[in-house]
């Protein structure tokens, strides 16, 4: 379980990290911060979550869902140094988008 036992990379060793729909869990901090550490110098993550100020067909209850504003903290709180929106427009109504920058 990557969440417990982290990701077993290699520190400074990923272009990229996918953190897709899995921030709700206990310790989303905890993840953020494997996610800086297996980054290189200068690479990203991407978030994707569920939104949290509308009903959606399908996804977690709302309650558990965190919303934009928490998930740019929580990456400020990790280490991350820039983050931005990004507009996912009508290909994905039901979520948010945010890209994320190791210093």
């Amino acid at each position: 379980d990557f969440v417990v036992q982290g990701t077993g990379m290699p520190d400074a060793s990923m272009d990229h990290v996918l953190l897709y729909n899995i921030l709700h869990i206990e310790d989303p901090v905890a993840l953020l911060r494997e996610a800086l550490r297996i980054l290189k110098p200068g690479a990203t993550a991407s978030i994707i979550h569920w939104r949290s100020d509308i009903a959606t067909p399908r996804g977690p209850s709302l309650e558990i869902r965190p919303a934009l504003g928490q998930c740019l903290e929580w990456a400020r709180e990790a280490g991350f140094a820039q983050t931005k929106e990004i507009s996912l427009g009508d290909a994905a109504p039901y979520h948010y988008g945010i890209l994320i920058h190791k210093p």
